[in-house]
C-alpha cells in the first residue's frame, strides 16, 4: 500500500473512532462492562499507543541510529495483522505504559482533541518519508519486535479498528 493511502486510512479510521466516542453518553463513556475497558479507557489506550509513534517520527536520524534499518521489505497489511492477532491469541496484551488509566467524562473532549492532534502530527511527519524509508527504518513494537515504519502504520491502522470493535461489542452498539 502506498504512503498516501496509508495516511488516508490513518486519518479516516482515527476520525471514525473519535466520532463514535464523541457520541457516547456519560454512562457509556465511563462504563466498564464485563470487566472490559470503558470507552474512555479504549481512547486513552489508543492515545498511549499513538504518542510515542508521533514523537519519534519527527526524527529520522534518531530512528536510524537507535533502531537501525531492515532489509527494505515490509509485510503487507494482512500479514502484519495476522502476526498481531497470533500474538494476541498467544496471550499478548497491553502492559506498562500502554495500560489505560480510569478516564472520566470531563476528559472526553480533551482526549478526542488529542487524538485528532496526534493523527495530524503523524500524517504531517510522514510527508518527510520516502516509500523506501518507510520500508527500511525500523521501530520497536512491544509485541511484534522491530518492524518497519510501514508495518507500524499498518498496525496503527488496524489497532484503532480493533479497539473500536471492542468498544462497540462491550457497549452493545
Amino acid at each position: 500500500m502506498e504512503k498516501k493511502a496509508i495516511i488516508d486510512i490513518l486519518k479516516q479510521r482515527h476520525h471514525a473512532f473519535g466520532k463514535i466516542v464523541d457520541t457516547l453518553s456519560k454512562e457509556d463513556f465511563e462504563a466498564n462492562r464485563q470487566l472490559k475497558w470503558s470507552a474512555g479507557q479504549e481512547l486513552d489506550h489508543i492515545l498511549k499507543s499513538l504518542q510515542p509513534f508521533s514523537d519519534i517520527l519527527a526524527n529520522k536520524a534518531f530512528i536510524a541510529t537507535k533502531f537501525g534499518k531492515g532489509n527494505g521489505i515490509s509485510s503487507d497489511y494482512e500479514t502484519l495483522v495476522a502476526r498481531y492477532k497470533n500474538k494476541l491469541a498467544e496471550g499478548g496484551k497491553a502492559f506498562g505504559p500502554f495500560l489505560p488509566k480510569k478516564v472520566s467524562w470531563d476528559e472526553k473532549e480533551s482526549l478526542i482533541n488529542q487524538l485528532n492532534q496526534l493523527t495530524a502530527n503523524i500524517s504531517e511527519s510522514l510527508q518527510n518519508y520516502t516509500e523506501e524509508e518507510l520500508n527500511e527504518l525500523l521501530l520497536p513494537h512491544p509485541l511484534l519486535g522491530k518492524i518497519s515504519i510501514r508495518e507500524m502504520l499498518y498496525f496503527t491502522n488496524y489497532h484503532v479498528t480493533h479497539h473500536q470493535n471492542n468498544m462497540r461489542k462491550n457497549l452493545g452498539l
